[in-house]
């Protein structure tokens, strides 16, 4: 069995791959909040988490945060490689994003998503509803 690394951004080079998953997963109309120039600031800014999972020397899934205010986290992206989901890889690199938040000072994170159990089995709760989607948050 090989080992997934959990990474977070550096490079423009790694952002650039990392968002290649992304948008091929989730769909490339991504503008305003989550096209590349965007994702690209806050890169610069270092402030918020951006991370990613290795295995094999591929690029399998990606957890994107935003930063809403001081204390709140917006989860923009959450992507998996299909060849590697259910692994327990994306939660892994949840936990690991989790962790960098709490590190960067915020309090809590929020997501909308269709999906139910996978959020709920990290610990997410709904909050609202809004769109067909549910909203979830997290405290740190």
């Amino acid at each position: 069995m090989y080992s997934t690394d959990m990474k977070e951004i550096q490079t423009e080079q790694e952002l650039q791959e990392v968002l290649a998953l992304c948008y091929r997963i989730l769909g490339t109309d991504n503008t305003g909040l989550y096209d590349y120039d965007a994702w690209h600031k806050r890169l610069i800014e270092g402030t918020q988490p951006l991370v990613y999972a290795v295995k094999d020397g591929e690029i399998v899934s990606a957890v994107l945060g935003r930063a809403e205010n001081k204390d709140s986290l917006v989860i923009g992206f959450v992507a998996c490689h299909e060849d590697y989901r259910r692994q327990g890889i994306t939660r892994e690199l949840l936990g690991y994003f989790e962790d960098l938040a709490r590190k960067k000072g915020f309090r809590y994170i929020t997501l909308g998503s269709k999906e139910d159990s996978f959020y709920e089995k990290c610990g997410y709760q709904v909050i609202f509803q809004v769109h067909d989607q549910n909203i979830f948050q997290k405290f740190l």
